[in-house]
């Protein structure tokens, strides 16, 4: 039977699958992955954990136009093989063979260098800034995992955007995990998540039953929604994104693609900095 990963040789054939192809998909490109860093080496957890992600934004962003940033390249082997270099990956990491890392001399999908962590938002807000500049109109999404948030330099990007307003999104990859385990503050700070089906869900479910109170209850559900809002804020790690100046959507499941797909359309529309929070395994 011929694998789906067959049809792929660049970005644009994925808008063309439908969702349940998007979603066997997935499993082919990580086992494509297993594959190969079982005989070169290389970071495979991280990239096994953002395979999804991998896929819906190379589905919903007009790649290479709109510029995504991953938060150093171990995260990035799936896009690796999503933007033209499945027949090379077998030399990931090998002499004369393809970096391990995002390198924008192999690839015009690959916008830094990304060796290291914790730059990607500064560097997404320099493109941003430079795009507005310029009078150009495409999108700056940068994918940064949890272990990297908890350096300074994130949260000097993330104050400096909210200050800038600039339209940029963030997809927070939360695998609870870096090299080993998060320890500290931040880590245990994040940790206080609720899924955002379930806040729909229980929004959902008071609205309708507030909306149903006989003549007041159209006035009463607008009070009550920035109530819930308020408090489903306060029981994510939300508080303090928005408190940073952006619009905090999450946490979501990193591994549903619909989800996922759904979520990054409706943050493109939205004006100003943007942090996707998505939880995933590694």
């Amino acid at each position: 039977m011929k694998r789906i990963l067959d049809r792929i040789s660049g970005p644009g054939d994925l808008k063309g699958l439908s969702l349940r192809e998007l979603q066997l998909l997935a499993p082919e490109i990580r086992e494509l992955i297993v594959d190969t860093v079982s005989k070169t080496g290389g970071h495979i957890a991280s990239s096994l954990g953002a395979v999804e992600i991998a896929i819906a934004l190379h589905y919903v962003f007009d790649t290479p136009r709109d510029k995504l940033i991953w938060d150093v390249g171990h995260q990035a082997y799936a896009h690796k093989i999503l933007t033209g270099r499945k027949d090379r990956f077998h030399t990931l990491r090998q002499l004369g063979g393809i970096s391990g890392f995002t390198k924008p001399s192999e690839s015009p999908y690959d916008t830094v260098v990304s060796g290291h962590s914790s730059t990607s938002i500064s560097a997404g807000l320099g493109m941003a800034v430079a795009r507005d500049l310029r009078g150009e109109d495409y999108k700056v999404v940068c994918v940064i995992g949890d272990g990297s948030m908890t350096a300074g330099i994130a949260f000097e990007g993330l104050n400096q955007a909210g200050h800038l307003d600039k339209d940029i999104i963030v997809v927070l990859n939360d695998n609870e995990m870096s090299i080993s385990r998060n320890v500290g503050a931040l880590s245990t700070f994040l940790s206080r998540k609720i899924t955002g089906r379930f806040a729909t869900k229980v929004k959902n479910e008071i609205e309708s039953f507030v909306e149903s109170i006989p003549r007041i209850g159209r006035g009463l559900a607008s009070i009550v929604k920035k109530a819930e809002d308020s408090l489903i804020t306060f029981l994510t790690p939300g508080m303090l994104f928005e408190g940073l100046g952006f619009h905090y959507i999450g946490p979501i499941d990193g591994h549903d693609i619909g989800e996922l797909i759904d979520t990054l359309k409706d943050s493109s529309h939205l004006k100003g900095p943007v942090l996707i929070h998505a939880l995933t395994k590694k």
